[in-house]
């Protein structure tokens, strides 16, 4: 009788230990937060490039970093980072201050100080997106993603969050925390982020950025 109960004792030890082994393999491990690479959320002291001219003002303001595109068809930018990054997720939010519509706004990346040329992920006033890549020595830039309409771009006035993916080849962009695409294109592996604008038929736009977070992918 001792025998059989001793088997059954451990049977049923045996039958838990499985049980408390599977509760504990069905519990949820906690996903560890990305490492943030460089962040600014306060543009008051920053070392984004202030230098202005007479086609574009670059200033702070409001804690934020502001172009001010003065000249119709004319693009600026200007670097926020001095390291460069390889692969990462960028982020921050974008503002149409004023001028029209018609315009261009975004992020640049990998901005390649010997190649001088840099990716551009864009968005404007009338809801469109674009990523391209440019450049001082560019007398135009060449089009990776034509401009295209998406819902998810917050028109006029409106603050959007713009987010970019780049590791190797692949570049995913998002707007609002919706996914709106992926490119692949080799030939800049690493350079400094920074901000961009433009202008079309007229001037006058200009666009505020703020709260830019560079995070590990």
């Amino acid at each position: 009788m001792k025998t059989s109960k001793l088997i059954s004792f451990s049977i049923l030890l045996l039958v838990t230990t499985l049980a408390c082994s599977t509760v504990t393999n069905l519990v949820a491990t906690p996903t560890p937060a990305p490492v943030v690479l460089f962040e600014l959320s306060d543009f008051t002291d920053t070392s984004c490039n202030v230098d202005s001219t007479t086609d574009v003002e670059r200033f702070l303001e409001n804690g934020q970093i502001n172009l001010r595109v003065l000249t119709p068809q004319y693009v600026a930018w200007t670097e926020c980072t001095s390291d460069e990054y390889t692969d990462f997720v960028v982020e921050a939010d974008a503002t149409q201050v004023g001028g029209p519509d018609a315009n261009a706004y975004g992020v640049i990346f990998r901005y390649g100080l010997d190649a001088d040329e840099f990716y551009a992920f864009l968005i404007s006033g009338d809801g469109l997106y674009a990523l391209t890549v440019d450049g001082a020595k560019r007398d135009e830039a060449e089009f990776l993603v034509d401009w295209t309409e998406s819902s998810a771009i917050n028109k006029g006035t409106q603050t959007n969050h713009i987010k970019v993916v780049a590791v190797g080849p692949s570049i995913k962009y998002y707007v609002n925390d919706q996914f709106l695409g992926e490119t692949q294109d080799a030939r800049y592996s690493a350079g400094t982020v920074g901000f961009f604008a433009g202008s079309l038929e007229d001037g006058g736009v200009q666009a505020s950025f703020d709260n830019l977070k560079i995070s590990e992918p």
